[in-house]
């Protein structure tokens, strides 16, 4: 029957997507794969775990480091942890960041926690509200995740992809980020969508994630989205989708965080532009809380993904050195060099940003985690072509009828990276654990009754210090005491308890500034407390007596710590069995005030 116009419209179109995707596959096995046309069957099709597996293998992982995990960074349980802590039972520490003569820190992302939380709190305890809590971000984390690997597989091939996964799921550096209360931390979700989405060529949803993460999270992941903007301004010339998109996520979101903040505040506030601008156009900028050598990502980078990381420092020339190599990779070079250095543009340009800052922590690499374990699994791909085409001059892999896909020679040495990679990640988790688990559970000794109080204190009334140890807090999620200051050899700035107002998010404190200077006026003297949290590491001092020892106080309970100072640096970086039981350890105390 002959075809109407319409008909052979549609078909033509339909013949078309199909053929452009039949050649893209076909590029990308003949430039990224060397699959030859008679390849054997069980070569043509690579095995990998499908969308439900590798879900199921994330979030496993995640949930792993939400329960494991420890708090690394006090930014953590004082701009996050503690803030949060207030929205939803009315009591918590803030910090000057939350000031409303600074305000550079949002509540909105804080109350798309805190919602959930507050209805978790009417069922169950502070501390298992803090502990769903972080189930909830690494379910998410692993989602993202997900669509990270999916997008992998599809615009670098199943083979990259399932090396990524195989990385990613035992790292160090993931189990760190994935369960953690800190914007470094969910800009690494929301950047991995991002870039997940634009892989995949769905640029809406690549623009409002984007947005998401600037807006909500971190306004530095901008950077990121750059890759993004190119790709649709200069190549795709996507001009007006990108604005519209744009515009309409600064509707979406910009707006009601503006509302929000402005209402805690008391004053119109616009977070995402405070931050940048204390950070970049005061004189100081985050410099004031302590400068890193330029090797401190080298070595932090090291420590969290292992191999994997000189593999990510040393996938440029990896690459070069595979086109030059491989005949294939030659022979496609100029088709797919510009867009292999636009995908991996993210990873670079925060590198070159962030290690020129002299302000160094290791959370602000944690957007780009994802991208650094795909670099890696990218590098082992090149190891893998390169030592195909020599073993191909030197052992004539090649004239070989059976076997001629380059993974066929090369598997064994991607197995051993991967275990490699994989027993230092394990390491690394156990020596963290072993080291600084502790503090997350010291305060649980503190006797409860029913209500939640000791018993024999009125809610509320009761007090639990900090002084040379206040680094360790890990929040009042973990005790129904207020958590408290006193004097220590520290002397910069310590967060303060919010007012007990209606309006405490918006009373202007004057012992708050933004130049870490301490005031006496937050400290509480250490006969108020009801509790000490006291350790054995240091030389005791003045401000700073070992109170373990003083009669008026009752040792209740005792945690492990590591004397980083008296360790080897390599024993307490990974666990090694035998060698790393040299490693010299103190007490973390918790004492009662016997006289309260």
């Amino acid at each position: 029957m002959p075809l109407t116009a319409r008909q052979r419209s549609i078909h033509n179109k339909n013949g078309a997507k199909r053929s452009a995707s039949f050649s893209k596959g076909k590029r990308k096995a003949s430039e990224g794969e060397f699959l030859v046309t008679n390849a054997p069957s069980d070569l043509r099709s690579i095995t990998y775990p499908g969308g439900a597996i590798a879900l199921t293998l994330l979030v496993a992982a995640r949930l792993l480091s939400a329960y494991y995990g420890h708090i690394s960074d006090c930014d953590e349980t004082y701009n996050y942890w503690e803030p949060l802590h207030y929205l939803v039972y009315g009591n918590g520490l803030q910090t000057w960041e939350y000031s409303p003569v600074y305000a550079i820190r949002s509540y909105m992302p804080l109350w798309l926690f805190a919602v959930p939380a507050k209805m978790l709190a009417c069922l169950v305890s502070p501390v298992s509200v803090f502990y769903a809590l972080r189930g909830l971000l690494a379910v998410l984390t692993a989602c993202a995740e997900l669509m990270f690997y999916k997008a992998v597989c599809h615009e670098f091939g199943v083979h990259v992809g399932r090396v990524w996964l195989c990385l990613t799921l035992p790292s160090a550096g993931a189990f760190a980020s994935s369960a953690a209360m800190l914007p470094s931390a969910w800009s690494n979700a929301l950047c991995s969508g991002a870039l997940a989405c634009w892989w995949r060529r769905r640029y809406p949803q690549a623009v409002l994630l984007t947005a998401a993460t600037t807006l909500l999270s971190w306004p530095f992941t901008a950077l990121i989205g750059l890759p993004i903007a190119i790709d649709m301004l200069v190549l795709k010339r996507h001009i007006v989708d990108f604005f519209k998109w744009s515009i309409l996520s600064l509707f979406l979101i910009l707006i009601p965080t503006v509302a929000v903040d402005s209402w805690h505040y008391g004053r119109l506030v616009i977070a995402p532009w405070n931050i940048v601008s204390y950070n970049i156009l005061t004189n100081h900028g985050p410099n004031l809380y302590g400068v890193e050598p330029w090797t401190f990502y080298f070595v932090n980078g090291f420590l969290n993904f292992n191999i994997v990381w000189v593999l990510a420092l040393s996938c440029p020339v990896l690459l070069l050195a595979c086109a030059c190599a491989c005949a294939c990779a030659r022979a496609g070079a100029a088709r797919w060099s510009a867009p292999y250095w636009l995908d991996l543009m993210p990873l670079a340009l925060w590198l070159a940003v962030f290690m020129a800052q002299p302000h160094k922590e290791e959370r602000f690499l944690y957007p780009i985690y994802n991208m650094i374990v795909l670099v890696g699994a990218i590098a082992i791909d090149c190891l893998q072509k390169m030592t195909f085409a020599v073993g191909t001059e030197l052992f004539r892999w090649r004239k070989e009828r059976e076997r001629r896909h380059y993974l066929a020679y090369t598997g064994p040495l991607m197995v051993m990276c991967i275990m490699l990679a994989g027993a230092l990640s394990i390491s690394r988790i156990t020596a963290l654990y072993n080291n600084y688990h502790g503090p997350m559970h010291l305060l649980r000794a503190i006797p409860t009754d029913t209500t939640g109080t000791e018993t024999g204190t009125a809610a509320g009334t009761g007090t639990v210090c900090f002084g040379k140890e206040w680094y360790r807090s890990p929040s009042q999620f973990h005790t129904s005491y207020d958590i408290r200051f006193i004097e220590s050899e520290f002397d910069g700035q310590l967060p303060a308890p919010f007012a007990d107002t209606s309006n405490a998010t918006r009373i202007i404190h004057p012992y708050f500034n933004d130049q870490n200077k301490g005031d006496n006026r937050t400290y509480v003297p250490p006969s108020q407390c009801h509790y000490l949290v006291d350790s054995d590491l240091g030389t005791p001092s003045t401000k700073q007596p070992h109170y373990h020892k003083d009669g008026k106080w009752e040792v209740v309970a005792t945690v492990p710590i590591l004397d980083a100072e008296k360790s080897n640096r390599i024993y307490r970086a990974f666990y090694i069995p035998i060698l790393s039981s040299q490693n010299k350890y103190g007490n973390l105390y918790l004492l009662k005030n016997k006289l309260i």
